[in-house]
């Protein structure tokens, strides 16, 4: 209703009694405004009151009770939680104060702006009336925005230091560093707006001092300008012996240089604040550029670090690919092995293992024996199926022999050492063939020469054997054909299979083989094997032993004193000493500068330090009753 009136009013006596009723309800306005934020302060005030109070119990408490240590732990636990509290009643108590002085800054700014709006509708003489009332108004929204400034820069310092003891409690981990650079640029974030409101703060105070010097510059105007009636006197002289007119000339000229005194002071003051904003103004760049300097030197390690270790980086991703294909073929031959195990746990007789190649060359010659074997009599089948056996067992030693030698020997060398069964196998009789003979075989002929079932897949190469084992191997298979010889012969000499399947020629010429195969396996192994591994098969072997080493202890040195010689001042025991608290003080605050996250906080706390403004008790500032109230 009162700004609604304020279109409507066109004389200056109206303007001057509607003045006056805002006054008296913008006093009622701010009265309840304060009393509800009493109401809505009180607890948190009860809550701080009673939290320090508790604290102080606890304290006194532990200091003077005899307590258990279980109870000053839990006394301590109560104390920080105390604490906690107290701190969040402050903070809640700062951010309603803050609210408070929103709101009676932008009412008072409201009214100031309402009036002077009315001052363009009246000439410089109307308005001197209401001259004096638009002073009070621009001190009193000065004054208001001090205060809401101040609560702000109360908060921003409180923030800031929260923020600091952050930084300073952080402990080592993967990511401290990176929390560290993110708590300083939320530190920075924070002074740059603390520069604003201090910014704002001196404005405000700025304002409230011209608005002072004006008020007094006018005072001094109208002292000057005011016009005083004497009775008439014949001179100036006569006029000064009258007492009354001396003494209050002499008080009017006191009172203007009390007033000129009181404009230098303000003028000075008014100088310090122009200052004091320089000084923030290059503080604020400071900021700015310690700020993006960290950002560009964090930028350019980057870049650097990108650039110098390209071919690091890449050597590391060749590393990590290789570690992951050994853990593959790890975990692979693991379940391999898993595989082999349940395997033989499942059939647990004796179990030859053929690699591929193997097998089909012995299902072609299964094929073929059981071929000629067809075509041949009936009262030749059971010597051809024990020659078959026969052959079948020594291809099977033969084929066991070169997986546990080698893993890697060919095939020529494979069909070399299996020579003596394939001769005997490819030189049976070969017999003309007629219609009665093969419907007179037995049923069980078919079943002689079934295909081997497919077996798991092999596992890693065993050891390689020592020479030693090679050559009781050739001598094992040696025998092992002398004595399938002379068990031929028996039957030869039955008259069974012919004479020429064991030739002594062909025998020798598989021996040659083998004994030269030994020799080329035996080479390689040396070839591949350290004389580590000779050692370890030389002592699976038995063939030496090691000798224990007499332990020699050098002699002294003839011009060396026990003294300077640390092994026998160990010997004879050395006396500690005591070791001093401030050396021990200095080593713990020099062992910090070791680890580069104390580092890094240091560095950052400096930089901080250095984008700060100075301690605010040295600067000095407009004292203001209502806000320290």
């Amino acid at each position: 209703q009162l700004l609604e009136k304020h279109k409507n009013t066109e004389s200056m006596v109206e303007l001057l009694e509607l003045y006056q009723m805002e006054d008296e309800a913008y006093s009622s306005l701010a009265e309840a405004t304060t009393e509800l934020y009493q109401y809505l302060l009180q607890p948190f005030r009860d809550m701080r009151e009673l939290a320090m109070l508790r604290r102080q119990q606890i304290k006194i408490s532990i200091e003077n009770d005899y307590l258990g240590p279980r109870r000053i732990e839990s006394l301590q636990k109560e104390d920080a939680d105390w604490q906690r509290k107290a701190h969040m009643a402050v903070l809640s108590i700062q951010d309603l104060t803050v609210k408070y002085f929103e709101i009676t800054a932008k009412t008072q700014k409201a009214v100031y702006d309402r009036m002077r709006a009315d001052q363009k509708k009246f000439g410089k003489a109307a308005w001197a009336a209401a001259v004096e009332r638009m002073e009070k108004l621009q001190y009193a929204v000065s004054k208001e925005t001090l205060q809401l400034m101040r609560a702000k820069e109360i908060c921003l310092e409180q923030k800031k230091h929260a923020l600091k003891e952050e930084m300073q409690s952080l402990k080592g981990g993967t990511e401290a560093i990176a929390h560290l650079d993110q708590l300083e640029a939320d530190y920075y974030d924070l002074q740059l707006q603390l520069y604003e409101v201090q910014f704002e703060i001196l404005k405000c105070e700025e304002l409230l001092l011209t608005a002072q010097l004006e008020s007094i510059r006018r005072l001094m105007s109208e002292k000057r300008e005011e016009v005083v009636y004497y009775d008439t006197y014949e001179s100036m002289e006569a006029m000064l012996e009258k007492e009354d007119v001396a003494t209050s000339i002499h008080l009017q000229k006191e009172e203007l240089q009390k007033l000129q005194q009181k404009i230098r002071q303000l003028e000075a003051r008014r100088g310090r604040i122009s200052a004091k904003k320089a000084y923030l103004r290059n503080k604020k760049e400071i900021c700015i550029a310690k700020h993006n300097e960290k950002i560009q030197q964090r930028h350019q390690s980057e870049e650097e670090y990108k650039m110098h270790h390209t071919v690091q980086l890449k050597r590391d991703q060749l590393q990590d690919e290789e570690e992951r294909k050994s853990s593959w073929v790890s975990q692979e031959r693991q379940k391999t092995l898993d595989r082999l195990r349940t395997f033989k746990q499942r059939y647990p007789g004796q179990v030859i293992l053929k690699s591929t190649r193997l097998r089909l060359a012995h299902a072609r010659r299964k094929c073929a024996a059981s071929s000629t074997s067809c075509v041949d009599q009936p009262q030749s089948l059971p010597a051809t199926i024990q020659i078959q056996k026969k052959s079948e067992e020594l291809e099977s030693e033969n084929a066991v022999q070169p997986l546990q030698v080698q893993e890697s020997t060919s095939l020529e060398q494979l069909q070399d050492i299996s020579l003596p069964p394939n001769d005997v196998t490819s030189e049976l009789p070969h017999v003309s063939t007629s219609p009665f003979a093969s419907k007179d075989l037995p049923s069980e002929i078919v079943t002689v020469v079934p295909l081997p079932p497919p077996l798991p897949p092999l596992p890693p190469p065993p050891p390689l054997p020592s020479k030693e084992d090679a050559t009781k191997s050739l001598e094992r298979s040696d025998s092992f054909v002398k004595r399938q010889s002379v068990e031929k012969g028996v039957q030869h000499s039955s008259g069974i299979p012919p004479a020429h399947l064991f030739d002594s020629s062909q025998l020798v010429s598989a021996k040659k083989k083998l004994k030269k195969t030994g020799d080329v396996e035996g080479l390689q192994r040396r070839r591949v094997s350290s004389p580590m591994d000779e050692v370890l098969a030389s002592l699976k072997r038995g063939s030496f032993h090691l000798r224990k080493v007499e332990q020699r202890s050098l002699p002294p040195f003839p011009d060396e004193d026990d003294s300077n010689n640390i092994l026998a001042q160990i010997r004879k025991g050395v006396k500690l000493k005591k070791v001093q608290k401030d050396v021990l003080r200095e080593s713990f605050t020099i062992l910090p500068d070791t680890d580069p996250l104390t580092r890094s906080i240091h560095e950052a706390l400096r930089r901080i330090k250095e984008a700060s403004p100075e301690s605010e008790d040295e600067e000095e500032s407009l004292p203001c009753t209502d806000w320290e109230n």
